[in-house]
């Protein structure tokens, strides 16, 4: 009997503990709830019994723990509930963290509306704040996609950390809120587009500093993400759907293989920065890696610029025809551009029977020939001269070359004057199918293309994928908001152009490689003629 009795007490006590939890989590002054809707009268009443604040009473409002974003300068939050709520609503419970003796109530009543209604057309509800003396009015709007939030003292600005808190909302994932220092990125997109990329490197520290490892919804463990924000793309699909397309046609156990993305809306400073697509970064040693036990510490890593770039501070080179190479990774010690001038000097060469017996021992010529055709099949104008990762592998006899893109944005007829009709200049790659180096690079070629024909190339494929994502934006509201934020003419995402681009561009390509197979096979020599997007000249 004593024992039931002790028992008795004992879930007593637990339960007592349970319910002061509770009141301390859902009723605390510091973490007041946001209330069910009240009537009208009770509205009007706490209104007549207090005076309008001239600022808002609560900037800061958690679903569930998950950090909702905030505009200031329209007074609206913003909460995540997933592309997947159907007509029902989720439950979901807000709450104000460190609102001192601020309560909260919903002047509008959420629910009399369906779900994926408020979603997709992004209504606004209205949540009152008051206390003693003083109320205010905000909105919260629902949103289908994820959201990430960067808060700190100081704005972002280009190529120079600042530090801030980030916050990683998505619907059935744990959320995360840690340090990180922030800047933004890019180049061209940095000059001539108000919408600037983002790099998030996660911080141990709050001034910034121990950068850490994180487990982040979507791209798994890391201790960075880049934020890109597709400003050269007015349908915000041509980044997403390339880097579709390359996880199609290379595998993990690859350098520089496949990059998982998702959209996601970006909150930083109290500004709504629109849609971005969220993405882990290549770790160059990492990826080099993958190439044997060693690699990290004897290959190195280039990137084909294009221009010069007066921001970075990376060392560059400049080959015969005045296009730079930035140095992006290479062995403690070793002298920055020595692995790259083999290469350098292949480009070089005059003599083809000399250039084509150099280019069989130097070039991975199945790399050569991916890259290329992807760089053709997307119709990619800054991918063939520009934003190309050259890797330089330490072999036995030298350096054997091997290549990756970065930077997907210009593809799939970007600009109105691009014809899905055009084989893009891309030289090194160009000579070897002249050359046929080791006697098999136009062989490669038709095996190659074959199999990204079936993996990815195909009009149904490229059909799915842009459904896809229109679906995401257009339901998720995030597009309409986007184009109204930086006051872009189309509000509504479609995919016309890009899918009519795309089936022109892999009936060519089939054209197109049929015809260097069926001359090489009349033994013809091949004399391929490339449109260049780029001037030969640097830029300043």
């Amino acid at each position: 009997m004593r024992r039931f009795l002790k028992l008795r007490i004992l879930l007593s006590i637990v339960l007592l503990l349970g319910v002061t939890a509770a009141i301390v989590v859902y009723a605390s002054p510091y973490a007041p709830v946001v209330e069910p809707v009240i009537g009208i009268e009770e509205i009007w009443a706490i209104e007549d019994a207090r005076s309008e604040s001239e600022m808002p009473l609560v900037t800061a409002l958690e679903n569930h723990g998950q950090a909702l974003g905030y505009d200031a300068a329209s007074n609206t939050f913003y909460c995540t509930l997933g592309m997947e709520t159907g007509d029902e609503w989720p439950d979901i419970r807000l709450t104000a963290p460190d609102a001192k003796d601020v309560r909260l109530v919903f002047a509008d009543d959420y629910s009399y509306d369906w779900c994926a209604d408020a979603i997709r057309d992004g209504y606004e509800y209205q949540i009152m704040a008051y206390t003693d003396t003083e109320f205010s009015y905000a909105y919260i709007v629902f949103t289908g996609l994820p959201i990430v939030v960067l808060e700190g003292d100081e704005a972002l600005r280009p190529h120079e950390d600042v530090p801030v808190q980030v916050s990683i909302s998505a619907a059935g994932e744990k959320p995360l809120s840690t340090y990180a220092r922030a800047h933004e990125r890019g180049d061209t997109s940095l000059r001539m587009r108000p919408k600037h990329g983002i790099k998030v490197e996660f911080t141990r520290r709050a001034d910034g500093t121990r950068k850490t490892e994180q487990e982040m919804p979507f791209i798994g463990r890391t201790d960075e993400f880049i934020l890109l924000a597709c400003s050269m793309d007015q349908l915000l699909i041509r980044d997403k759907l390339s880097w579709a397309m390359w996880n199609a046609i290379s595998t993990e156990n690859e350098p520089f293989g496949p990059r998982e993305t998702a959209y996601c809306e970006v909150f930083a400073g109290g500004e709504y920065l629109g849609i971005y697509v969220i993405m882990r970064p290549y770790d160059y040693e990492t990826e080099l890696g993958k190439l044997g036990a060693d690699a990290a510490s004897a290959d190195a890593l280039y990137r084909l610029a294009g221009r010069t770039v007066s921001e970075y501070d990376k060392p560059l080179i400049q080959d015969h025809r005045n296009i730079y190479y930035e140095q992006h990774y290479s062995p403690a010690g070793s002298e920055g551009h020595r692995a790259i001038m083999p290469y350098l000097d292949l480009f070089a060469l005059e003599d083809d029977a000399l250039f084509g017996e150099q280019a069989e021992m130097m070039l991975d010529i199945d790399s050569v020939i991916r890259y290329g055709l992807f760089v053709q099949a997307c119709g990619m104008t800054d991918n063939e001269m520009n934003n190309l990762y050259i890797i330089a592998h330490r072999v036995q006899d030298g350096y054997r070359y091997l290549f990756a893109p970065w930077d997907l944005d210009c593809s799939w007829g970007k600009d109105d004057d691009e014809n899905a009709e055009v084989w893009y200049a891309f030289p090194i790659f160009d000579r070897l199918l002249e050359e046929d180096c080791g006697g098999v690079a136009r062989d490669r070629l038709a095996a190659i293309w074959r199999q990204m024909r079936e993996s990815a190339f195909n009009p149904e494929n490229i059909e799915r994928l842009l459904e896809d994502f229109n679906t995401q934006m257009n339901d998720s509201g995030a597009f309409y908001r986007d184009a109204v934020k930086w006051n872009r003419p189309n509000s509504y995402s479609e995919n016309y152009n890009i899918y009519s681009y795309a089936c022109a561009r892999i009936e060519m390509m089939d054209r197109r490689i049929e015809e260097i197979i069926s001359e090489a096979l009349r033994g013809h020599r091949l004399n391929i003629q490339g449109y260049t997007t780029f001037d030969e000249g640097p830029l300043e």
